[in-house]
């Protein structure tokens, strides 16, 4: 069942490349595995639901499924890839809900690279591509409140405050979610 309401008659979403200033956002794919694996980690999933994947299997498999919900149309998943050098970054996401109206936006970045503003960088260009080419009535941010960098994502981009909610993580963790609805200008 598609989630994402696409405004052309059809969208071939594993064709889909998003270029911003320094980024290009592409379809993630095998060749990522291994950066994922590795980069995913405990750190990284702190304030997220999911937990580090235990194995390249799992990465394996954590794309093949994202792979198959972005034919199915129900989420798109992205590998941020740098312009000037092809390095690996992170991962930049759109997940439909059933509601079709409220997809959600999801980021993360590598360590090394955290600070210089790739996340916001690409949460922006999914945000912008997604306002020209998908029929919604706003987006939805969770993050946990502790997480002031990705707060200040949100924020970037008009994000307002839609609930705040307590969730456990696939680690255990207890976040502290603030839900920021971001709707950009039409």
């Amino acid at each position: 069942m598609t989630i994402l309401k696409s405004k052309a008659a059809c969208t071939d979403f594993l064709a889909v490349r998003i270029k911003g200033e320094r980024i290009i956002l592409s379809p993630i794919s095998s060749e990522h595995a291994r950066d994922i694996f590795c980069e995913f980690t405990e750190e990284i999933t702190r304030y997220m639901m999911p937990k580090p994947l235990g194995s390249m299997s799992d990465a394996c498999e954590f794309i093949e499924k994202s792979r198959k919900n972005m034919e199915a149309g129900t989420e798109l998943v992205f590998a941020i890839v740098r312009i000037d050098s092809g390095k690996f970054l992170g991962v930049c996401a759109l997940h439909g809900n059933e509601d079709h109206q409220t997809p959600e936006l999801g980021v993360w970045v590598r360590k090394s690279e955290h600070g210089n503003g790739f996340g916001m960088e690409s949460v922006r260009c999914l945000a912008e591509w997604t306002r020209e080419n998908l029929v919604f009535s706003y987006m939805t941010y969770p993050v946990d409140r502790d997480n002031i960098p990705s707060r200040k994502i949100a924020e970037s981009l008009g994000g307002v405050v839609l609930e705040k909610r307590v969730r456990k993580s696939a680690s255990g963790t207890t976040l502290n979610e603030i839900v920021y609805r971001i709707k950009l200008k039409r």
